[in-house]
């Protein structure tokens, strides 16, 4: 849906219960930035986006960043592919890149009772 405000064209994304359960269980099981250490305004950064569905779920398509830190890789997106190739090393972001261009169907029930299971097991 797009919405008009002020003359800006948005888009309004609408978040999956199984996306808000990925991100309390990755925020939950890493706990702090990977690069400052920060544990306020810990967000999930994807490399790939939403409609990479088969990387969606994946822990290795995901970063936990704070706010500054996300709002810089989104900035800067040559800055995000050489912090993640270091992370991952050259082998696993190929890896990475490749499931992430592979088609995936949604499976929302599936992931949302893995994640419920993986959360109880935080706790």
């Amino acid at each position: 849906m797009r919405l008009k405000r002020e003359g800006v064209i948005e888009m309004k994304i609408r978040i999956r219960q199984a996306d808000k359960l990925f991100s309390e269980y990755l925020r939950k099981k890493i706990g702090s930035c990977e690069i400052c250490g920060k544990k306020e305004s810990i967000q999930v950064s994807h490399f790939y986006g939403r409609r990479h569905e088969n990387t969606r779920f994946s822990e290795e398509n995901c970063d936990i960043l704070c706010y500054y830190h996300h709002q810089n890789f989104g900035e800067n997106p040559a800055t995000y592919v050489d912090w993640k190739k270091a992370k991952l090393g050259e082998k696993r972001f190929k890896l990475l890149m490749l499931s992430a261009n592979q088609y995936k169907k949604k499976d929302d029930k599936l992931i949302i009772l893995w994640l419920k299971k993986e959360l109880k097991e935080l706790t």
